[in-house]
């Protein structure tokens, strides 16, 4: 059993101590900002915290993302008590960073104050779901062709970090990082970057990616539904898989094969059936000897939602080093319904499977965004 001593962050200091000790004995009932502090939350290059969703989904995509996972451990007593003073912790460091401020007791908060559009969004695993007692979302199935490890599975509580600036990113990551340290163990950091471009990004493979994401009211109802169709009103879910890329073996594949695989030209992202980018994937098109001009195997003929079920919204990013490829991040309000019937399809037959190795993968409740003096996921805990 772990140590029943008191986290490290609760004797920083008097101020820190006196500051923590209001929010677990009453949290829900204050401010958490003075109206200074609010006021630097709504200057340009930050995104304001709160609201009915959290920040990062929605949102225009940020160039750089880490997507953090932590297991947590259990000292003696009430599990749903430990989990509400740890999210209360969060929302406090969460709202500080978001607004150019450090975290309490942080040593470095110059680093946290560049506005950069910081947001971090939080979720959690089925087994936290079930120490709270409310909502189900299940755990992600192994598809065909998994080759998964273990440091990139699921883990009980995950932040995704996104920012315009490197540096203050990865402070945020960190001044996190610190402040969870004795309260969970951090299972995995996975760094990504993008370069926005008008539809979607380029990813690794020299493709734009994110072409087909729903845009406005339809978006918006595909990730969080109507509120009686998702695991909870305002909240989500995320489906976190990590493809790594072969990226030698595709350098050996002419730029016919390249579109063919995709079902979309690798040069403006145009469907094989039509000429722009915007252009509707017509699996039924011809050329003039009578052929398909997309491949029944082709990746945009599989990733085409058979209904409106399976409508997702796609925030992936590149990742390279010892080895490189895609964290493919997708949010939608339920995935038993859009993104795992949709991934068994794309395992079962993508064409870009000879050159694509999933080796991490994660299914997260996504909490609902929270209101100034409240703390995330206060009405899911609170529901039973």
């Amino acid at each position: 059993m772990a140590s029943t001593e008191l986290p490290r962050r609760l004797v920083l200091g008097s101020s820190a101590a006196a500051a923590l000790g209001g929010m677990l004995t009453g949290f829900g009932t204050g401010r958490m900002s003075s109206p200074r502090e609010a006021t630097a939350a709504d200057a340009d290059g930050y995104l304001p915290f709160y609201g009915k969703h959290q920040r990062g989904i929605l949102d225009a995509q940020q160039a750089h993302a880490v997507f953090a996972g932590w297991d947590l451990h259990w000292r003696a007593g009430s599990k749903k008590d430990q989990l509400r003073a740890l999210l209360q912790m969060l929302t406090d460091d969460a709202a500080r960073l978001a607004s150019g401020r450090g975290v309490l007791a942080d040593t470095e908060p110059e680093m946290a104050q560049p506005p950069c559009q910081l947001s971090l969004t939080a979720g959690v695993g089925q087994a936290l779901l079930d120490v709270a007692g409310h909502g189900h979302i299940g755990t992600m199935p192994e598809f065909p062709g998994d080759q998964l490890q273990e440091r990139y599975g699921q883990s009980d509580l995950l932040i995704q970090f996104c920012a315009q600036d490197p540096t203050v990113l990865h402070h945020a990551v960190r001044a996190v990082s610190k402040n969870l340290r004795g309260l969970a163990t951090r299972r995995f950091a996975q760094t990504g970057f993008i370069q926005p471009a008008e539809h979607g990004f380029r990813n690794l493979f020299g493709q734009l990616d994110g072409i087909n994401n729903p845009a406005g009211q339809l978006r918006e109802a595909a990730v969080f539904g109507s509120g009686q169709d998702s695991w909870i009103e305002h909240g989500t879910t995320l489906a976190l898989r990590r493809f790594e890329m072969d990226l030698d073996g595709w350098d050996a594949v002419d730029r016919a094969g390249r579109d063919y695989a995709l079902g979309r030209r690798q040069s403006d992202g145009a469907p094989l059936s039509g000429q722009q980018v915007d252009d509707p994937v017509d699996v039924h098109a011809a050329n003039e000897l009578g052929l398909p001009k997309i491949a029944a195997n082709a990746h945009v003929a599989l990733a085409r939602p058979a209904s409106g079920e399976e409508v997702i919204h796609r925030r992936g990013y590149n990742f390279a080093g010892e080895t490189s490829g895609l964290l493919f991040a997708s949010y939608q309000r339920d995935s038993a319904t859009s993104f795992i019937p949709l991934q068994h399809r794309l395992a079962a037959a993508d064409a870009l499977n000879t050159w694509l190795k999933p080796v991490g993968s994660g299914l997260y409740a996504i909490l609902p965004g929270v209101r100034e003096g409240c703390y995330l996921g206060q009405t899911w805990l609170e529901a039973v």
